[in-house]
Formats: C-alpha cells, structure tokens, sequence
C-alpha cells in the first residue's frame, strides 16, 4: 500500500472518531453513549460492534485535533486520484507578520504548534487560531493569515497533492480588481 493510500486512511479514520458531543448533538444518547449512526446499528449489534472497532486504535493515549471532511469555508475536501503525495512542512511567523493573499488549489490539513494566527478569509470573515487548533484549510477562498499573537507562531501543515493540484496560488488582495467610484 503506498504511502498516499496509508494517510488517506488515516485522515478517513480519523475522521470516523466522533468529536466531544454538545447538547445539542443528535449523535449522542441521553445516557451519554453514542447513537447508532444507522437505524440497524443498535447497541449490542454486529454494526455497532464492527462501527466501535473501527474507531479503535493500537494506541494507549489518543488527543483528537480535527475530524472532518469539510474546510473552514464549508467546501467538502476532494482526495487525490491521479499522482497523489504528501508534502508537510512548518511555517514560522513572528508577531505582526502576515503571508500575501492566496489560495489553496491542493487539500490542506494544518495544526498550530505555536502561537496564535489570524486568518481573514474573502467573503468569510476572520477566525483565529491557536495553538492546539487543527482545522482543513479553505481551498479556493481568498485568504491571509497574521500573526496576532505575542510570540512567534508555528503551523504543521500537510498537502495531499495530486490531481495537478498547486498547494499556493498567490492572489490580488479582495476588492483589488475593483475600480475605484468617487
């Protein structure tokens, strides 16, 4: 199995395992246990039975950072087909320090290590990250992020590439390609 087909598992898997349950969680029974995700998986159940070792891991201590198969901009991740590859790397700012405009044409899953970032997202707003904070990032949204924080900040990202995707394509600043009414 290639490395690509190993990640990918992992990012599917980790995507099974069930994030903290809210009150207003539909996935969680009034006694705390997990719902069935299906009508026929009933507890005691071979699906429920084969749906919890699914979710297990060879590992004693496990902190889940993300699950998702949405970006912050609510677009659904597409996985690579063609050439896929894994590319990660560490990206440090320090305070004040801001990337260019861009977007992300490649899947991207990041992790802050350290520190705090902003990122102000075209159409969307700003959201803040920190340290401890997973997230997929937007794809094909407008977007930079800023250091806000009081020391440096450093971010794990990892690329899933393939499909002649470009991890960053620099862009114009939101509104640049507008004219000017007076």
């Amino acid at each position: 199995m290639t490395l690509m087909k190993h990640v990918c598992l992992a990012l599917l898997a980790g995507s099974l395992l069930a994030a903290p349950a809210t009150a207003a969680d539909k996935s969680v029974t009034p006694e705390g246990k997990p719902a069935p995700s299906q009508p026929h998986a009933k507890p005691g159940s071979q699906a429920a039975s084969e749906a919890q070792e699914a979710a297990e891991t060879p590992y004693d201590k496990v902190e889940e950072v993300f699950s998702g198969d949405k970006t912050v901009a609510g677009e659904t991740v597409p996985f690579p087909q063609e050439n896929p590859s894994v590319k990660a790397m560490v990206v440090t700012m320090e305070p004040g320090e801001a990337t260019e405009w861009h977007q992300h044409h490649a899947p991207l899953f990041a992790y802050v290590l350290e520190g705090e970032i902003t990122v102000t997202y075209e159409e969307i707003g700003k959201k803040v990250y920190r340290e401890g904070d997973g997230m997929l990032e937007a794809l094909k949204v407008t977007h930079r992020g800023e250091n806000t924080g009081e020391g440096r900040a450093r971010i794990l990202t990892v690329f899933l590439l393939g499909d002649g995707g470009t991890p960053t394509v620099l862009e114009d600043a939101p509104g640049a390609d507008k004219a000017k009414v007076e």
